[in-house]
């Protein structure tokens, strides 16, 4: 069995997390280290030596349906498929039937991305300035447990 161990500790982690997340000012809402490590969302990170190069979270909001929250990759690694390996971990990972996921509409790239895991779009929500976010979402098969 292999062990791993990190050189970089949880909150050191959390401010990289919280750095990349809002380094676009993007969001409503400043992600700040605490949130990471306090909030119900579980984060999947990429990692380049001890620097988190890629992230995305993933949220339960009730009990048979998941967000998927806060995909970012450092500008210098894009154009290398992390978003969309992160983004499809995220998929896997998270543990409910029904996943959705907020994506702006001017982002061509993520739209790209939820389209190539199976996200469809369903909806969309509220204008921000000259964007509306597109809601994707997607019913999982999951795989039954033998009892």
């Amino acid at each position: 069995m292999s062990k791993f161990s990190l050189t970089i500790d949880a909150m050191g982690l959390a401010r990289q997390i919280a750095a990349l997340v809002t380094a676009g000012g993007q969001l409503h809402m400043k992600v700040t280290p605490h949130t990471v490590l306090n909030s119900g969302v579980k984060y999947l990170i990429e990692l380049m030596g001890d620097s988190v190069v890629g992230v995305v979270g993933y949220e339960l909001v009730r009990d048979n349906v998941s967000e998927i929250k806060h995909l970012c990759v450092h500008p210098s690694y894009r154009g290398r498929g992390l978003g969309k390996k992160l983004l499809s971990k995220a998929v896997i990972a998270a543990p409910t039937e029904y996943i959705f996921g907020l994506v702006r509409s001017n982002n061509e790239i993520n739209i790209r991305n939820n389209l190539s895991v199976g996200m469809r779009p369903v909806g969309k929500k509220r204008a921000y300035g000259s964007y509306h976010l597109i809601v994707f979402a997607k019913k999982k098969t999951l795989e039954r447990r033998a009892t």
